[in-house]
């Protein structure tokens, strides 16, 4: 089950579903590969400014912190076969929950061990 307060959540492209997760490593990862601030990323996304290979550098990361296995080729192939709207779909997903890290109060998990 996923958390939204860890970062954890699930990335669809197509039939294929990743469970992901985004970290503060994964967020460096991103800018790191990009060039830019992920508020820079969020601008070009929003903007349509982005290419298949960016596409790649946000999804990769996040896919792979989430416990995936997987190549870069095979995300590559999977994009493909969904789309690229999916993909940039997938993009959205992720620098939005970026971008609302630490607006949340507390941890639900937390909470729910609390009451047993």
């Amino acid at each position: 089950m996923e958390n939204p307060k860890r970062g954890e959540l699930t990335i669809t492209l197509g039939e294929k579903k990743y469970q992901a997760r985004v970290t503060m490593d994964v967020v460096m990862r991103i800018e790191r590969s990009m060039g830019m601030g992920i508020i820079k990323v969020a601008q070009q996304l929003s903007e349509a400014e982005i290419s298949t290979e960016q596409i790649i550098n946000i999804i990769l990361p996040v896919v792979r912190a989430g416990s995936n296995n997987v190549k870069e080729a095979d995300l590559k192939k999977d994009i493909w076969e969904a789309g690229l709207v999916a993909g940039i779909t997938a993009c959205s997903e992720i620098v939005a929950m970026v971008l609302n890290a630490g607006n949340d109060e507390g941890n639900d998990q937390q909470v729910e061990d609390q009451l047993v």
